[in-house]
């Protein structure tokens, strides 16, 4: 069976890497048959390389079936006026589609105070959605659902499914070089993407929200330093990330700094595998985006959710992990903060266990959305 992925292949965005690693992986495990994969780059569609034309419709009529992957889709831009989304497939060539469409898990990435454009467009798009036989959509556990009930009016139970980077698959041939034996390794993740609506004092409740969030992040770290022998590892997982590590090391005890600290660079979805080895090997993880926190859980790597969207708080929320949440904007964060990454390192025995547990449910409920893909794509 060959399906077309449209996903963002060609993304320095790794999570979208840890996306689509862990819907194929699973998927090919749960359908009948050996499954072709024919990726198809979204994000050259996002960026004018590619159109969603009568080219497009051909090549998924050439295939069994097209997976749309779950990356952001609903993002709002002002660019995407045929739909109000990413998939910009104008309405006039729906039609043509002979084979089934599967959007699966998609999210969202809109925040309170941020204008959403062409809202009148994606009502129209999941109104053409739910009325075509041949397709079947789906969110990902993250809220969006809810979002989406909100922002088109919509008062369908849109069908929720697992984050598939929970199931991403690691190069277990690699070996990562930063990290440092006899020592707790410690990923830190940082998130400053949108971050004029996201520390903003409306949404925070504090004023300098920014600044709060990496002064008790400081604080949480350098208690940890004293504590244990460290080596901690800066994961920027995108461009946005920089910013707030920059600021974040100007504040570190300058010791820990040169002594006890490296970073990564970026890597292409092609290096997923190799990326996530890294999170696979570490003693913890400090997690402030959704895909290095989600890995995680699949992984089995100790992780604290540093939660500064609401994204984050719904899906950690749906999975029952919130003893292994803080907060961001928390007064005392940092004394929290501390506390859970402590706990992980002394006893990662229990947190692995729960982790593990919460993997078995959302696979479970992975392959019952798949039953339905397979129905779907069977009755072609």
């Amino acid at each position: 069976m060959k399906l077309i992925h449209l996903a963002n292949c060609n993304s320095t965005n790794i999570g979208n890497g840890a996306l689509m690693s862990g819907l194929e992986a699973v998927l090919s495990e749960d359908l009948p048959g050996r499954l072709e994969w024919i990726r198809e780059p979204w994000d050259d569609y996002t960026f004018g390389l590619k159109e969603f034309d009568s080219d497009f419709i051909k090549l998924v009529n050439q295939s069994d079936g097209l997976i749309v992957g779950g990356a952001v889709t609903f993002n709002g831009r002002d660019y995407n006026h045929q739909t109000g989304s990413r998939f910009e497939l104008p309405f006039g060539l729906w039609s043509s589609i002979r084979k089934p469409v599967v959007f699966y898990g998609l999210s969202y990435r809109n925040w309170e105070g941020q204008e959403y454009h062409h809202r009148d467009r994606l009502i129209q798009l999941i109104e053409k959605i739910l009325e075509t036989p041949n397709m079947l959509l789906s969110v990902r556990n993250d809220g969006t659902r809810e979002w989406l009930q909100r922002t088109t009016g919509i008062e369908e139970d849109f069908l929720e499914v697992p984050d598939s980077a929970v199931f991403v698959e690691t190069d277990q041939q690699t070996n990562p070089r930063e990290l440092e034996p006899n020592s707790k390794n410690i990923i830190l993740s940082f998130n400053d993407e949108d971050a004029s609506f996201r520390f903003s004092r409306r949404n925070s409740g504090i004023p300098d929200a920014r600044d709060h969030v990496i002064n008790q992040y400081v604080q949480a770290v350098e208690r940890i330093a004293d504590e244990f022998k460290v080596n901690f590892i800066l994961v920027p997982h995108y461009f946005d990330d920089y910013q707030m590590i920059s600021d974040f090391m100007k504040r570190l005890r300058p010791r820990i700094g040169h002594q006890m600290t490296v970073s990564t660079g970026l890597s292409r979805a092609k290096d997923t595998g190799a990326f996530y080895e890294r999170y696979r090997r570490v003693d913890l993880a400090v997690s402030m985006r959704v895909h290095s926190m989600s890995p995680c859980i699949g992984l089995g790597t100790p992780m604290v959710a540093l939660i500064t969207q609401e994204r984050m708080r719904d899906f950690m929320e749906r999975v029952d992990l919130e003893n292994v949440c803080v907060d961001a904007f928390d007064k005392d964060s940092g004394e929290l903060l501390y506390e859970r990454m402590s706990q992980s390192l002394n006893a990662p025995r229990s947190v692995t266990d729960q982790f593990g547990a919460v993997r078995d449910i959302l696979r479970t409920q992975t392959r019952t959305f798949h039953r339905q893909i397979e129905n779907l794509i069977g009755n072609q």
